[in-house]
């Protein structure tokens, strides 16, 4: 019953956020998706998994929605391209990943800024974290009563409100900067977004020399003029 809601309710919504995802990574890369469900928004765009030459690691605690997605799969001959693990995220130990994914489960989970470090260290070079967040613009105590209440109706996991600055708060927390978002769909209290977010680099560390500048046999370079590429 759990899996039919989560189809009913959330896939048609999903899978355009799936799309928008999938668009982005690079081809030929390795995705982590957290909290991937019942596989109905990722088995909708197959066909991205096949032309980008994508494969997929997906991870779920609920064992009913995997079953449902494992069988999914199956049906849509994807199983060469996508691996279903019966793990919480912040026990998976696998990569390296070029993308990790969180589908609106982000803040779903008891710990995302632990989350948000376990798989930072499970990037490969250059990789990055995409989200996709129903965020609220407006405080409102209704909503925060109202959100967690639901889950009693429709077994479902809807998780706190989300604010913006919430969010950013858990990204910063987690050593994360976001580079590029694009807005989804919704209006101007509630709507979703696209976030694309990468590890900041560390700074040196206080008393650490700076990288010795490389010696050169030719002439000094004339003051004022800035090295190339700076």
């Amino acid at each position: 019953m759990r899996a039919w809601i989560y189809d009913t309710w959330f896939a048609p919504l999903t899978r355009g956020w799936y799309r928008a995802v999938l668009e982005r990574i690079e081809p030929g890369s390795r995705l982590l998706d957290v909290g991937i469900g019942t596989g109905a928004a990722l088995a909708a765009n197959g066909d991205l998994l096949a032309e980008r030459d994508l494969s997929v690691v997906g991870l779920d605690v609920d064992d009913h929605y995997l079953a449902q997605c494992r069988r999914r799969i199956e049906k849509r001959h994807l199983t060469d391209r996508v691996e279903l693990l019966h793990q919480p995220v912040e026990e998976h130990a696998g990569g390296p990943y070029d993308a990790v994914y969180f589908s609106a489960s982000f803040m779903l989970l008891p710990q995302p800024g632990r989350a948000l470090e376990q798989v930072r260290g499970q990037l490969a070079a250059d990789g990055k974290v995409f989200f996709t967040q129903t965020f609220e613009s407006e405080r409102s105590k209704l909503i925060e009563q109202v959100k967690p209440l639901l889950r009693h109706i429709t077994t479902i996991e809807f998780g706190r409100v989300t604010y913006r600055d919430d969010f950013q708060q858990v990204l910063a927390g987690g050593g994360m900067e976001v580079v590029d978002e694009e807005k989804l769909n919704g209006g101007r209290k509630r709507h979703a977004r696209l976030v694309v977010a990468q590890p900041v680099e560390a700074p040196a560390r206080h008393g650490e020399a700076e990288p010795a500048a490389a010696e050169s046999d030719g002439p000094e370079m004339t003051a004022g003029l800035a090295p190339a590429g700076s």
